[in-house]
């Protein structure tokens, strides 16, 4: 995981958005790599679920090039995974 956002500030250097939550050496990883971490909602406590619209809403004003750290299904410390919906 290091080696790819030390390619990304190499060739890509822009801010890295990262799910709140997330697992616990993400932001210290992307952070010494040289990168700006900031966050955006996934997980809604109220309906233990995503938060869908917090997410679009925050991922929607990110600069053009910024990176977002997805993760892959059942990879994601809420359990809750995204869908092609």
């Amino acid at each position: 995981m290091r080696v790819g956002f030390e390619f990304i500030k190499k060739f890509i250097p822009s801010n890295v958005y990262v799910s709140n939550p997330t697992w616990g050496n993400h932001n210290s990883i992307i952070n010494n790599s040289g990168l700006n971490v900031i966050q955006y909602p996934y997980y809604k406590p109220s309906t233990r679920g995503l938060d869908f619209e917090g997410m679009m809403s925050t991922l929607s004003n990110a600069n053009a090039g910024s990176v977002v750290l997805l993760h892959a299904c059942a990879h994601n410390p809420t359990g809750v995974d995204l869908t092609m919906d």
